[in-house]
């Protein structure tokens, strides 16, 4: 058996890898990480994802939105970006995304919110799609959007770079339109009802042009993902030609021959908690396999790190042994 576990990578407050952070001590991911080669970085856990697949020159430079348009079949050329439904607290001076912020909506209730939005905003160059889970909007002026991905944002304040063309322009002025429309929506209020946040924010992200995907040389038998599915995973599991299945525990795979496996981040953020439940769920079995020969090759791909197991190397056990948030992050 050939796996590969992808996960986004822990944030640390103001980028510091020395001091005190919150994340846990994880004895059986930093085992992994002291037996395993490191690989060339990438830039970030998808596209890291997509060099292991596809060879480094054909997948690693992807952008994530025309990997999701795989999944919906829009011609290569169509402006597109994620959109996604966020609930932010505004302050006096900036507007604030709060631990489950990033909204997580049942099937039925995503399907009124795309149909009630295509209806107000659609037309032949302007439509939004539902695909696995998230929703992806194609308009002529969507692959200017640059905000960073939601799970990056989680506690933060939403910052904004000033808009450098007309394009982004026009997306950012559909965004202030879309934030009046939700407003007052039914809806919305049928939320509050349910004593649920309302829909406030449609946060527009990873703009790129839809393009041809190369082929994926290693494409997964298997693609499984622990946690919500996304847009990007649904384009993913449409191109490599396998279902996207849900993964409950280590057992999901054992009837798998290659696997990829995404650790996808729970919608208030990936906390101390999150990791401690990666590292007893996940990484504890995944070297426990790996010792008892059950796993034949193991990749990992932490944020942009990526790591290679077994390494062969007889120099391995003379490298500095540092905490694992520090290796996957440097």
């Amino acid at each position: 058996m050939r796996l590969l576990i992808a996960a986004p990578g822990p944030r640390l407050p103001h980028g510091d890898l020395a001091g005190p952070v919150g994340l846990p001590v994880l004895p059986a991911l930093a085992g992994l990480l002291d037996r395993a080669r490191r690989l060339p970085p990438a830039a970030d856990w998808r596209s890291g994802v997509l060099a292991a697949l596809c060879g480094v020159a054909g997948g690693s430079q992807l952008p994530a939105a025309a990997v999701a348009a795989r999944a919906v079949a829009l011609p290569c050329g169509a402006g597109l970006c994620f959109a996604a439904p966020l609930h932010v607290i505004a302050g006096i001076s900036r507007v604030h995304l709060p631990p489950g912020g990033w909204l997580r909506l049942a099937a039925e209730e995503e399907d009124r919110w795309v149909e009630a939005f295509n209806q107000e905003f659609g037309g032949p160059g302007l439509w939004l799609h539902s695909v696995g889970g998230g929703w992806l909007l194609a308009a002529p002026f969507a692959a200017a959007a640059r905000d960073a991905a939601p799970e990056t944002l989680i506690g933060d304040p939403l910052t904004r770079l000033a808009a450098r063309d007309e394009a982004e322009r026009a997306l950012r002025r559909l965004g202030a339109e879309v934030e009046l429309w939700l407003a007052g929506h039914p809806l919305n209020r049928a939320r509050e009802a349910r004593g649920q946040p309302p829909l406030n924010c449609l946060w527009f992200w990873g703009g790129a042009p839809a393009v041809q995907l190369p082929h994926c040389a290693r494409a997964p038998r298997a693609l499984l993902v622990a946690g919500e599915p996304d847009p990007w995973l649904a384009g993913l599991a449409a191109h490599c030609a396998v279902p996207l299945v849900h993964a409950t525990d280590w057992q999901s795979l054992t009837a798998c021959a290659d696997a990829l496996l995404v650790l996808a981040p729970p919608p208030e953020g990936a906390g101390a908690a999150h990791w401690q439940m990666l590292e007893e769920q996940w990484f504890a079995p995944a070297a426990r396999s790996l010792r008892a020969g059950e796993i034949g090759a193991l990749r990992l791909q932490i944020g942009a790190s990526a790591w290679q197991l077994p390494d062969p190397s007889p120099l391995r056990w003379l490298r500095r042994r540092r905490p694992w948030h520090q290796r996957v992050l440097t």
